[in-house]
């Protein structure tokens, strides 16, 4: 089973959005790890342990909710919102910020004191707006990284184990990643 899009037909706004772009910018389009500071990414990230937290009955993404998972050093904890699953990637629904929920900047602090190293969503940001490229840039510099765009949350158990795959290109704020969950 693979948590990260592969093909799908690229909704006309994002083709027109991407053509726009210079090659790295464009790479922010399906499941992408940001890099926003320009990390080399460890290799040893590329087998984790992954939990999944159900939040498709929140808003807000706050403390109360994240200091409730158990997490151990290197984790990779995935927010399932529900907005890929009941959207699809790219649509107008999907991209409207209004609604979508978000992770508290307490929140993310939270999990990156307790040593994860992914943050995951099956949205595209944990913050939006202003907010967006700040928090990626901020959870980097604290060593861990935002994997935004997930698929398939709803067919996986709470903990399970992830291999990833990426190809790191020098200058790029965004690495499109595969994610395979193993057993």
């Amino acid at each position: 089973m693979n948590l990260n899009l592969k093909t799908f037909d690229m909704p006309k706004k994002l083709r027109e959005w991407a053509k726009k772009q210079d090659e790295h910018q464009a790479r922010h389009i399906g499941t992408h790890i940001d890099v926003y500071n320009y990390s080399d990414l460890d290799l040893s990230l590329k087998s984790c342990r992954g939990v999944v937290v159900d939040v498709r009955d929140l808003d807000i993404i706050g403390c109360e909710r994240v200091e409730k998972i158990e997490v151990e050093k290197g984790d990779f904890i995935i927010f399932r919102t529900g907005f890929m699953e009941k959207f699809g990637y790219g649509t107008e629904e999907y991209l409207d910020l209004k609604d979508a929920p978000f992770l508290t900047d307490e929140a993310v602090d939270s999990l990156i004191d307790r040593g994860i190293k992914f943050i995951g969503i099956d949205l595209h940001g944990i913050q939006h707006g202003k907010d967006h490229r700040k928090i990626d840039e901020y959870t980097e510099s604290r060593g861990a990284y935002i994997i935004e765009n997930m698929t398939n949350l709803n067919k996986i158990s709470d903990i399970i184990q992830l291999k990833l795959e990426w190809n790191q290109k020098e200058g790029s704020t965004a690495i499109p990643v595969k994610i395979e969950v193993l057993g």
